[in-house]
């Protein structure tokens, strides 16, 4: 019989939800494939963010798992200011936690490390250069030497990723098993969070002000947000679109119809695809420009039927309710650490 350890391990191998590259298109200029990125700096990999019972966590291994959010917390603050500094440095304290977490549990579990074997974590960052970087081996090379690793550092990383998921999973007393509709409640949102990103599909309107045009990329900014507001006090986007959009839709009010996620960059994406809801949108910045935009309506990709993920359903309940469980064992293993956060 396998060990409950051995079944998780089955379990855990399912992904954690994927970022989706830009794909560059025709669009001339297209602020939707003009990424914002953290500028670079020095090199911060000898840096320490924390110490967990001597082990060390680099600012390095802190910033590329913010720099995704940062990414999109960019796009949406084009002005910065201290409300987005305030975010950022919540952000930080956010990702540190887990990141300490995460130590504890694997200074604790790591003899286990070695069960996983090695052709399912090549497996493993296989699906992450298909479904991450679009099969693109090229930047999926890119993307290593952007974070100073190698490949066999990436998937050891991934060897320490499964090994956290799968103790946060492992049983922490008893509980009652899931209800048939416990299970469908959870697939629902998990068909959403887990669905395949690169299959999207949107329909916005859009209102592009280029930084180039009008008096200034500050003026430009300064009408972008004029414009924002008499759109949320009811003026007509596609009339607004027409009179100032600098886009090659600008004549059609500004409307962007069946355009793949995989056809935007990252951060247009995660704000098109993941924000509910179809209020007004923005400004937010791209390295070109500003945008403004209404979602008409999302076709979101499809998720893994039900049949099929029914035992990982089971999981995510289990799981759920064990949380507190989980959440008491953390607490004493936390007492019991020597943590030193540099941040």
């Amino acid at each position: 019989m396998k060990s409950r350890f051995s079944q998780a391990l089955g379990l855990a191998l399912i992904a954690l939800v994927p970022v989706i590259p830009a794909n560059s298109q025709e669009f001339l200029p297209d602020p939707a494939d003009q990424p914002i990125r953290p500028k670079p700096g020095p090199q911060l990999v000898n840096k320490m963010a924390a110490t967990v019972n001597g082990d060390v966590i680099t600012l390095n291994e802190l910033m590329i798992k913010v720099a995704p959010v940062q990414s999109v917390l960019m796009a949406r603050s084009p002005r910065r200011g201290p409300a987005y500094e305030a975010q950022l440095a919540q952000l930080k304290s956010q990702y540190l936690d887990d990141l300490i977490d995460r130590t504890i549990i694997f200074t604790e579990f790591k003899d286990r490390v070695r069960t996983f074997p090695d052709h399912q974590i090549e497996d493993e960052v296989k699906r992450i250069v298909q479904n991450v970087y679009g099969g693109d081996e090229e930047a999926f090379k890119n993307y290593l030497r952007a974070t100073n690793l190698t490949r066999d550092q990436f998937k050891e990383q991934q060897r320490k990723e499964l090994l956290v998921q799968i103790v946060r999973s492992q049983h922490f007393g008893d509980v009652a098993a899931p209800k048939e509709a416990e299970l469908r409640e959870e697939y629902k949102k998990w068909a959403i969070t887990s669905r395949d990103r690169t299959k999207d599909v949107g329909t916005y309107r859009r209102i592009y002000l280029a930084k180039n045009r009008g008096s200034s990329p500050r003026g430009q900014l300064d009408l972008a947000e004029q414009l924002v507001k008499s759109l949320r006090a009811g003026a007509d986007f596609a009339e607004l679109a027409k009179t100032h959009s600098n886009d090659s839709r600008a004549g059609d009010g500004g409307l962007w119809k069946d355009i793949p996620r995989t056809d935007r960059n990252i951060e247009f994406g995660h704000i098109l695809f993941e924000t509910p809801g179809k209020e007004i949108l923005g400004p937010f910045e791209d390295r070109v420009g500003f945008n403004i935009i209404q979602v008409v309506e999302r076709k979101l990709g499809p998720a893994k039927p039900f049949a099929e993920v029914r035992d990982e359903m089971k999981r995510r309940v289990v799981s759920e309710k064990k949380k507190g469980n989980f959440e008491k064992w953390m607490k004493k293993m936390r007492s019991r650490a020597v943590i030193n956060k540099m941040l």
